[in-house]
């Protein structure tokens, strides 16, 4: 019996280089899963600086009121800040996820101090964070006095 090194040389190639083509295939599936992965982590985080920045205005909002405040306490020049501060972030991480109407609302009012809070509570709704009937006082059975 004559051995034919050609063909066992070509069986040879042909084994390894299906091999080669299913560890490509395995690496490649890999790849696209921890991609997927990733995007929907950093969807994730960014969702939550977003959170994050309306739940820090809107507290930084109600305690900068005096009704909110302790006893006669006066708004000071740090608080004030907190409160200018976290207004932009929200402004900001809103344009960063594509609110653009509501970033442009909530700016204007930040900037004119006019209707912060009726601004907090649409972006409250458009985040879905906020129920749509919270904003609109709806009591039943009560009427106002004249």
């Amino acid at each position: 019996m004559i051995i034919d090194w050609t063909k066992i040389s070509a069986i040879a190639t042909v084994v390894y280089g299906g091999g080669t083509l299913l560890l490509v295939i395995q690496i490649w599936r890999d790849r696209v899963q921890r991609d997927k992965h990733f995007r929907e982590t950093e969807d994730n985080r960014k969702l939550n600086d977003l959170r994050t920045a309306f739940y820090d205005a809107v507290g930084n909002w109600e305690g900068h009121k005096p009704e909110n405040r302790s006893g006669d306490s006066l708004l000071d020049a740090a608080h004030a800040s907190r409160v200018w501060e976290s207004l932009t972030r929200l402004e900001c991480q809103l344009r960063l996820n594509g609110y653009k109407k509501e970033a442009n609302d909530l700016g204007f009012a930040t900037r004119t101090l006019e209707e912060v809070e009726k601004q907090l509570d649409q972006i409250g709704v458009a985040l879905e964070l906020f129920n749509p009937q919270y904003s609109k006082p709806s009591a039943v059975g009560f009427k106002q006095s004249t």
